[in-house]
């Protein structure tokens, strides 16, 4: 868990300093604002660390009162089963007792049985002639016929008696039954609950031991909070300072930009009449050429001193630029290479090569006028010969 919360802090740093690296354009103020981003984000992820761990004490501290009321409710369930085992071995000896009276009853029922009988017999007995003897036994035999009465009345009210108890020992049996039940759910609740407080027990130490390991990390934060507040402080004047002179340059970046638009257009003004001059030029060239070949139609093709000079004067851009007129058939990829490496234009290499060789052989070399240049056809061969010797 501290792992992923502290990829997520980095995660955070990252993205605000990329994100304020893109707005600001500035390095340190992107560092200062990734850090604090960091800083806010670990300070989150403590805070959200203790939360945690209090609602885990909360829901520990719930637990353990379930527990405790499961174990009053268990107590009080087993209180109430000992005491319905009580009252079913008081019904238990109670009945037995009744079931002990019930077989003396039985007992003292036959033996009135037998009394009677006799009486009987000695009543219907041709002995029996007195008269007083028959009323004696009348008397006893009325005596015994109230005892049995007497006793078939106990005997039924020990059998009501007995079957009422035997009802409540089923009744307190289904009871103490329903009693285990709850007593084995109750434990087995009992023992779900242990489970999750060890478990919330383990988790409170992991979160303890997270925390402990947290500590340090966010008092060296708060260092480094501190310390890069005093030196945001310290910086704000050089911020500002730095500020005014961006915007001063703002100002004059303006104004070389108003500058430059103005030179752009000035420059576009000079290119068209570097143009118009150009074909002027060019046009003039080819006259002088003309005429030239009507002059002289029998030139001598091979090099004289004014042509080893024009060589021998060229440097070294402007002689690549004249081997690649000579041997390319497009020039103009090369051309505008060598420009570049020169810090120059291909017009500009093209304008100084027949310059020089109107200073030295007297007329132009380069012709202008097709899509890429090419040098005149009456000073090919002579070109040719003195680069072979170079």
């Amino acid at each position: 868990m501290f792992k992923s919360r502290l990829l997520l802090s980095f995660v955070a740093l990252s993205v605000s300093f990329c994100l304020s690296l893109l707005i600001t354009r500035d390095f340190s103020r992107s560092l200062i604002t990734g850090a604090l981003t960091l800083f806010a984000s670990l300070v989150g992820a403590a805070v959200a660390e203790g939360q945690h761990r209090q609602a885990l004490n909360q829901r520990s501290q719930e637990l353990t009162g379930h527990i405790r009321a499961l174990q009053r409710k268990r107590s009080e369930a087993y209180e109430a089963l000992v005491m319905m085992t009580q009252e079913r071995d008081q019904i238990s000896n109670s009945l037995n007792a009744l079931q002990t009276q019930l077989r003396n009853l039985q007992i003292q029922s036959s033996n009135l049985w037998q009394q009677k009988e006799e009486l009987s017999w000695n009543i219907t007995s041709p002995q029996a002639s007195p008269a007083n003897q028959i009323y004696v036994l009348q008397t006893k035999l009325q005596e015994l016929e109230q005892k049995e009465a007497e006793l078939n009345k106990s005997l039924s009210a020990t059998l009501s008696a007995k079957q009422r108890a035997e009802l409540g020992l089923k009744t307190t049996q289904a009871q103490v039954n329903q009693f285990q039940a709850q007593l084995a759910e109750q434990q087995s609740q009992k023992a779900e609950l242990t489970k999750e407080v060890n478990a919330l027990f383990a988790q409170r130490q992991q979160l303890e031991i997270q925390l402990a390991t947290l500590q340090p990390k966010v008092k060296e934060l708060e260092k480094y909070r501190s310390d890069l507040t005093q030196f945001l402080e310290s910086a704000e004047p050089k911020r500002q300072q730095v500020e005014g002179s961006s915007k001063s340059l703002q100002g004059a970046i303006e104004n070389l930009q108003s500058q430059i638009s103005s030179l752009q257009s000035e420059l576009g003004q000079l290119e068209h009449q570097i143009l118009d001059r150009r074909q002027q030029k060019e046009l003039l060239d080819l006259e002088l050429s003309t005429m030239r070949r009507e002059l002289e139609p029998d030139a001598d093709s091979q090099p004289t001193s004014e042509w080893v000079d024009f060589i021998n004067q060229l440097p070294q851009s402007e002689l690549e630029a004249l081997s690649a007129i000579v041997t390319q058939p497009n020039p103009n990829a090369i051309l505008k290479q060598i420009a570049e490496m020169n810090l120059t234009m291909p017009e500009l290499l093209i304008d100084s090569l027949n310059e020089r060789a109107i200073e030295t052989v007297g007329d132009l070399i380069i012709e202008t006028t097709a899509n890429a240049p090419t040098v005149a056809p009456e000073y090919l061969d002579i070109i040719k010969n003195l680069l072979q010797q170079v």
